[in-house]
């Protein structure tokens, strides 16, 4: 295989193949960051707290450092990514089985993608045809699956079943507010959601919460005042939502560092990495962690202290939708 990824950031920082793979065993090491970003409030945030007898979340990380080389992204080795992801979060022995797990027979599932930044990304469409391709080898017939913001092309070489456009007549309450819903989002059963890992200039994070709370509604922009919360969490609690959740599959092959959520040429480091996790706050408040560890490595701050800071993963733990405190969640990491 040729050279390692490269990529110029921010202010002429590298990540090149000894920042990836120190990066990388940063990741694997496990535990929040340390220190605290020097453009951080000066007060104290609350601790998040625990309930007794919330069960302990499972994030799963598989790394490879050969998966991106440049603008290729390989393949192969997103295929065997995405199965060891899958058999790691549902502890299955195979792909199928770990589809078993998560999918009932007779569902109708709805591949939620982010269509922000996927052209600079570039990594949506194999890892797209590589999911779908993954769930008709495991008895998905592609007539019951459905893909929201994937590229051009994608769905239609497959045959999935094209989504119902636009939006519901009548708009759904949620606690904070109310809006319509993605038409097509009462077409299925299940919801598998892909979103990228990005920092974000109003929310702090976009990651799995975001990509459901703001990419399923009508009037995203009208919910972003006070860091988008307690909108996101209170939006993902719908049970048209909430409900049809099976599992998160972070898109952290490349990820937005700074200035995001606008994906451009110098803020997408190479990370070489997915993630999974059926908990969507868990895997949100390990995607900070990823985050900070990125920019320490190009000697930038971080982007906050930990999942406190991020008043909407904040409020989803607090709501119960998941957990966002670090002993509250295994991490289980396999590189390949």
């Amino acid at each position: 295989m040729s050279s390692s990824p490269s990529q110029t950031g921010a202010g002429g920082h590298r990540l090149g193949r000894r920042t990836f793979l120190g990066v990388a065993a940063s990741v694997a090491a496990g535990g929040w960051p340390k220190g605290t970003a020097a453009d951080e409030p000066t007060r104290e945030r609350p601790a998040l707290r625990l309930r007794p007898g919330t069960p302990r979340s499972l994030v799963a990380q598989v790394v490879s450092p050969h998966v991106i080389n440049g603008p290729v992204v390989h393949k192969s080795l997103v295929r065997e990514m995405l199965a060891a992801t899958l058999q790691t979060v549902t502890g299955a022995t195979s792909v199928r089985g770990a589809w078993d797990r998560l999918l009932r027979a007779d569902d109708i599932v709805a591949l939620k993608f982010n269509k922000s930044g996927q052209f600079v990304i570039g990594t949506t469409t194999l890892l797209a045809s590589t999911l779908i391709e993954s769930l008709v080898v495991s008895g998905i017939e592609p007539d019951r699956i459905m893909c929201l913001e994937a590229p051009p092309g994608v769905a239609e070489r497959f045959g999935c079943r094209p989504p119902r456009m636009g939006y519901d007549a009548e708009a759904t309450s949620f606690a904070s507010g109310s809006d319509q819903l993605l038409r097509a989002l009462g077409d299925v059963t299940a919801l598998i959601n892909v979103p990228f890992l990005k920092d974000h200039n109003i929310a702090g994070l976009s990651c799995a919460l975001k990509n459901l709370s703001h990419g399923l509604i009508k009037h995203p922009a009208r919910y972003h005042a006070d860091g988008c919360s307690p909108f996101v969490a209170d939006i993902v609690a719908l049970p048209a939502i909430r409900g049809k959740l099976r599992l998160n599959l972070v898109d952290a092959l490349r990820v937005v560092y700074h200035g995001g959520p606008e994906a451009t040429s110098h803020n997408v480091a190479d990370l070489g990495m997915l993630m999974a996790s059926e908990d969507p706050v868990a895997v949100d408040s390990v995607g900070v962690q990823i985050i900070n560890d990125v920019r320490e490595r190009l000697g930038m701050s971080h982007l906050v202290a930990g999942p406190q800071d991020i008043a909407y993963l904040a409020a989803a733990h607090d709501r119960g939708l998941g957990v966002a405190v670090s002993h509250g969640i295994d991490v289980e990491r396999t590189n390949l």
